[in-house]
């Protein structure tokens, strides 16, 4: 019992390295537990997620569960299906792996009420946007941002009075407040600067705009980010959840 007391904590033993070794290999697997990969293709429309709230997507991304389309959400497919074929044929990008809202739904899920699509379609016919032809309808463009592929699906872009006008339809409610439409318009923000990329063109150049179907609203945020602004949020958001090397996967 002495000789414990009177010894140096400090001092080394047969065991120190072994234990250094032990516990610098649990503090490895700590640190790895709290990594995910950073998929390599993100959608334009989950980028606001990425950003606002890192921790939440690193730990979808770690136990991943299978989402079942929301009736909103196939509300909103059918609707942009509707669009795409009324106006024509589509962009001329490339189809790339479809997520899982875009897929057939689940049978066992009941139908969309024939109602909703009906007024949605009505209102859409009785709308600015009816009457005008669209420079492109439904076109896909992948753009590397940051490192990132970020894919850019763009519902129609129209020319209105020289400019260039991209517009996205949402089947959804306006934004509950000036946070909120901060958040969505980055979704508009990496739109124009894909399309401006694509074609070439200034995105200064490039207006852009949600139209809210239900109420027969359009929204133009007051400001976009430049590409210098989306650099500089994606960059900031980055966490040890989202520092390993890309994964190579897409998230839906």
């Amino acid at each position: 019992a002495e000789a414990v007391a009177v010894a140096d904590p400090d001092a080394e033993t047969v065991w120190t390295r072994d234990i250094d070794l032990l516990l610098a290999e649990r503090d490895a697997r700590a640190r790895d537990a709290e990594l995910v990969d950073l998929p390599t293709r993100i959608p334009a429309s989950r980028f606001k997620d990425f950003v606002s709230d890192p921790a939440g997507v690193a730990a979808r991304l770690r136990r991943p569960m299978p989402e079942r389309p929301y009736r909103q959400t196939r509300l909103g497919t059918l609707f942009h299906g509707w669009v795409e074929a009324r106006y024509g044929p589509a962009g001329t990008a490339d189809v790339i792996d479809a997520s899982g809202v875009e897929l057939d739904a689940d049978p066992t899920e009941p139908p969309v009420e024939t109602e909703d699509l009906d007024r949605l379609r009505a209102i859409f016919e009785a709308s600015e946007w009816a009457a005008r032809k669209p420079e492109e309808v439904e076109v896909e463009i992948h753009m590397e941002l940051a490192g990132q592929v970020v894919i850019c699906k763009i519902d129609a872009v129209f020319l209105i009075d020289g400019r260039y006008r991209v517009v996205d339809w949402k089947t959804g409610r306006t934004p509950k407040d000036a946070a909120d439409l901060e958040l969505k318009q980055l979704q508009l923000a990496l739109y124009r600067l894909a399309f401006a990329k694509w074609r070439g063109i200034d995105p200064d150049l490039i207006d852009a705009e949600f139209y809210f179907v239900a109420e027969d609203r359009s929204l133009k945020p007051e400001r976009l980010y430049s590409e210098e602004d989306l650099v500089a949020l994606w960059s900031g958001a980055r966490t040890p959840d989202a520092s390993r090397a890309p994964s190579g996967e897409t998230v839906g």
